[in-house]
Order: C-alpha cells, then structure tokens, then sequence
C-alpha cells in the first residue's frame, strides 16, 4: 500500500487534544462512557481490542442514535486529523462482547475505514432538515465540512478498495456545502460506479444521484438484478433488461 499525503507520522494526537477545551464539550453518556478526549487517545492505542472500544464509544456516544453534543464537532476534528496516522490501518470491530457472544463474531474491518463510516455518516446527519441536537452543536459540525473534505479528499485514491469506497461515500454528504459543490461534477463518475456495486454505500450513492437530478430509474427498475447488470444499463451498453 501506497503512503496517502494525509498519512503523516508526525501527527501528535496529544497537542490535537489540546486544542479543544473539553470541560465545556460533553457527549451523550457521561456516566457511562469514558470522556470524549478518552476516547479519541484511545483510537490511536497500541491495543486493537481498545482501538475498537473506542470506535464504538464513538458512534454511540458522541453522536447517540444521530445526535450532534458540544463533543462531536472537535471529535470530529480530531478523526479528520488521524486518519493518515498509520495505527489506523489496525484491523479492529467495534462490536460488544455482548452482541459478540450472541450473534457471532464478525469481521475485523480497518480502522480507517471505520472512522471514515463515522464522518460519512454524521455528516449525512447533519444534512437532515431537523438533525438532533441544539443548533449550535450541529452548525458547529456543518462549518467543518471543507476541512473534512480536505482530510478525507487525499483517500479518494487510496491503493485499497475499501478506502476509496468508504472515503467517498464519507465525502458526498460534505458536497451539501456551498463551498464544495463544485467537487460534484469532477467525482460523477466514480458514484456512479459505487451505486452500481454491491458494497455497503450503494443507497448513498444513487441517493446522492438522485440528488444532483440524475435519472435513477436503472436502479429502481433492477434493483433484483446483479449490480454489474445494472452498471451496463447505466453506461449506456444495453438497452433490454437482463434475463
């Protein structure tokens, strides 16, 4: 694997931290989950096992069941800023022991990949006509939008699948940004590509299609179809449906 721009041994998660004055940012959980800056050293621990707690007291923490807190814009900030760091290509789950012990183990996903899923999906949030939360809190996470696509942009080519994939479905919601809808037209084709594939971020991208006022009808029309099947109809190489 290639070295991204982003990926900079000299990000010193410590002096990150310190930017932010955490007594007045708070989470959803505070008698349960550990302090926000707890969570966020602990992503970068030399432990898997605690990189993957950490992940998970993310996304239920700092933003419970899609709610913006004090916490989330600086965490936010702060993933943004690690992503390059290379203790995020660890292997983790963000499973519990509890759900682990229940329904089975699942597969180990990079981290990388895991905080890219949080971005994108908060920042999906934040899109919503009425997200949760105060406002200050949410527009707090909305002014970072460019910076976010600035830390995430340099993924968009990673060597792996599986970051690029998750680096741009983190990315669309971002383009809802004055600032950054001139980014859409230059990244069309490559949704065009995700909403055809089976991968996890498919309804993103024909959603962010639809969107940008394309014609999603290949989509609804095959949607029991296999992917590649729809790919061609889409770009234009059949006209009858498949059999």
């Amino acid at each position: 694997m290639s070295m991204n721009p982003q990926q900079d041994r000299s990000v010193d998660p410590e002096e990150l931290l310190l930017r932010t004055d955490w007594s007045s940012a708070e989470h959803c959980c505070p008698n349960v989950a550990p302090a926000t800056p707890v969570i966020l050293r602990q992503l970068l621990d030399t432990d898997a096992g605690k990189q993957g707690t950490a992940l998970r007291n993310l996304q239920q923490a700092v933003t419970h069941q899609a709610t913006f807190y004090s916490a989330t814009a600086p965490a936010a900030s702060f993933v943004a800023a690690i992503l390059g760091h290379p203790r995020t290509l660890t292997k983790v789950t963000d499973q519990g022991p509890w759900d682990a012990a229940n329904f089975g183990e699942e597969p180990r996903f990079l981290l990388r990949v895991g905080l890219l899923n949080w971005l994108g999906s908060t920042a999906w949030d934040a899109n919503e006509e009425s997200p949760d939360g105060y406002e200050a809190d949410i527009e707090a996470f909305r002014s970072l939008r460019p910076t976010l696509y600035d830390a995430i942009q340099p993924f968009l080519t990673d060597d792996e699948p599986v970051i690029r994939d998750a680096a741009l479905a983190a990315v669309l919601p971002l383009l809802a940004s004055p600032e950054l809808a001139h980014q859409a037209e230059g990244l069309r084709d490559d949704v065009w590509t995700l909403a055809a594939d089976s991968a996890p971020y498919r309804q993103r991208a024909i959603n962010t299609l639809a969107s940008w006022g394309e014609d999603i009808t290949p989509f609804q029309q095959y949607r029991h179809t296999h992917p590649a099947d729809v790919r061609a109809h889409v770009e234009g190489f059949t006209d009858d449906p498949p059999f």
